[in-house]
């Protein structure tokens, strides 16, 4: 008998040899094969602490396996235990540089610190956890050849995204989604991966493959169809969104919002209208609504509306800020000033208000200093602010400082280059000062920028004339 598990024992080792990669019969003893089953069993059964010491005991017998410590990294890993993960896996590194559990281990330690952080988190120690991660992923992907684990290819995906670099992401995310076509999250990351790649045709078509039997990719979709000007294509996406989450408000508002800039504003105000209902407690609803009724020629309801939400609720600043710019679109400069002067009262650092106001008065040309030093406070807020450099640079145009004025209108143009309205202000300015082609230049680019607040009949005949100017000067 004795005999007889003797052999049995020799023929599990030799088993064994096979199952370990990285480990052979002359690196260490049998023993080491026992306690690293041992150790997978006793995990499996909910011992972890006996398990770690099968592990202790097996890295113990053969300490030149780097298999051992790899699988030590990945026990520690599995219960988050970043710190003896991290410490097994570089033993396994220094004894095998390529090893796959070890590169792997590393490399998702590192991502774990990537993830849950902002793309506006720029510490030093975040970038090299970011390129750490990368590396040991790259490594373990490569070492693993064609058998490489998805989750490998998955998690580098959205680490490329990450370090700006989408060709990258979107081919380790082509071999996620080759593996598992309906894969969820694949979709929406690969989906991701085109949009930073400025690729929204194909985001958009990532996700429309599955939508009929996957609603759920339905909000990003909408968000990219949006994003591409696919405005009526957006709405019926959220539309199917709310048909998986109907009491989501933000879906709703995006909804709202799309069909604002689609010039829907019937649609719009009927769908702001019902979300004031189903959500009472929200104010952005009765502001949508406001909207969609002035741009619909409601304007007097519109201003109604808003008077009574302000009256509710005072020291609701959106809602007032709101109200004072449709004011402003009316006509109502007074009312609007009154109300602009309301919320910096309440909020004296409310940037957005100071700048507005300060602007509002630069526009019908008054009490111009204090529109300079309303908007200068509105910068000590917001220092590099495009719409607030603009505002002061109009404000000390109106004055007649057109050095200033043109100190913070190219300031301004250099933040927001597509910005139609700046853009024309630089060019009225150096009208102004006798630069004629620079100022057509400027106004050409008004005309191809994002065409908001701005007349471009108007500013045809200004480059009309500008360009007549300088025939003549010649």
């Amino acid at each position: 008998m004795a005999h007889t598990r003797a052999a049995s024992w020799l023929l599990l080792s030799a088993f064994l040899v096979g199952l370990v990669p990285g480990v052979s019969s002359a690196q260490g003893s049998s023993q080491s094969y026992l306690s690293f089953l041992m150790a997978r069993r006793l995990e499996a059964e909910g011992d972890n602490s006996g398990a770690l010491a099968a592990l202790k005991r097996a890295a113990a017998a053969d300490p030149k396996s780097a298999e051992i410590y790899a699988e030590m990294a990945g026990f520690h890993l599995r219960h988050n235990e970043r710190p003896e993960a991290e410490t097994a896996a570089k033993a396994a590194l220094a004894i095998n540089p390529d090893n796959v559990g070890a590169n792997r281990a590393l490399g998702l330690i590192n991502a774990a610190a990537v993830e849950g952080t902002t793309g506006r988190d720029i510490t030093g120690q975040l970038q090299t956890n970011l390129r750490d991660a990368i590396m040991y992923l790259e490594r373990a992907v490569k070492a693993s050849g064609p058998t490489a684990d998805v989750t490998l290819h998955y998690t580098l995906g959205r680490l490329y995204i990450r370090n700006n670099e989408p060709t990258k992401a979107i081919e380790s995310l082509s071999r996620v989604l080759s593996q598992n076509p309906e894969s969820l999250t694949g979709r929406l990351t690969m989906a991701q991966a085109y949009a930073a790649n400025k690729d929204l045709k194909s985001a958009i078509a990532t996700l429309q493959e599955v939508l009929e039997f996957e609603p759920r990719v339905a909000s990003a979709l909408g968000q990219y169809q949006e994003e591409a000007g696919l405005l009526e294509d957006a709405v019926e996406s959220y539309t199917v969104a709310l048909a998986v989450q109907p009491r989501s408000r933000e879906l709703k508002v995006r909804r709202i919002a799309a069909l604002l800039e689609a010039k829907e504003y019937q649609r719009a105000a009927a769908f702001a209208g019902e979300g004031r209902k189903q959500h009472p407690d929200d104010p952005r609803f009765v502001r949508l609504q406001a909207r969609a009724l002035f741009d619909g020629g409601d304007r007097s309801g519109a201003i109604l509306l808003l008077e009574q939400a302000t009256k509710a609720a005072p020291k609701d600043t959106d809602t007032l800020f709101t109200l004072a710019d449709i004011y402003a679109d009316a006509g109502r400069g007074t009312d609007a000033e009154k109300v602009l002067r309301q919320i910096v009262s309440a909020e004296p650092m409310n940037a957005s208000a100071l700048n507005y106001l300060g602007y509002l008065l630069a526009v019908r040309g008054e009490q111009l200093d204090e529109a300079i030093q309303l908007v200068q406070r509105a910068l000590k807020e917001d220092p590099d602010n495009g719409a607030y450099l603009d505002s002061l640079g109009w404000a000390y145009f109106r004055r007649g400082n057109l050095d200033e004025a043109e100190k913070y209108l190219v300031a301004a143009v250099k933040q927001l280059p597509d910005n139609s309205e700046i853009q024309e202000h630089l060019g009225d300015l150096l009208a102004r000062r006798g630069r004629f082609a620079d100022a057509v230049a400027a106004w050409t680019r008004a005309l191809a920028g994002d065409g908001q607040d701005i007349d471009k009949d108007a500013i045809e005949k200004k480059i009309s004339s500008a360009k007549g100017k300088t025939q003549n000067a010649k």
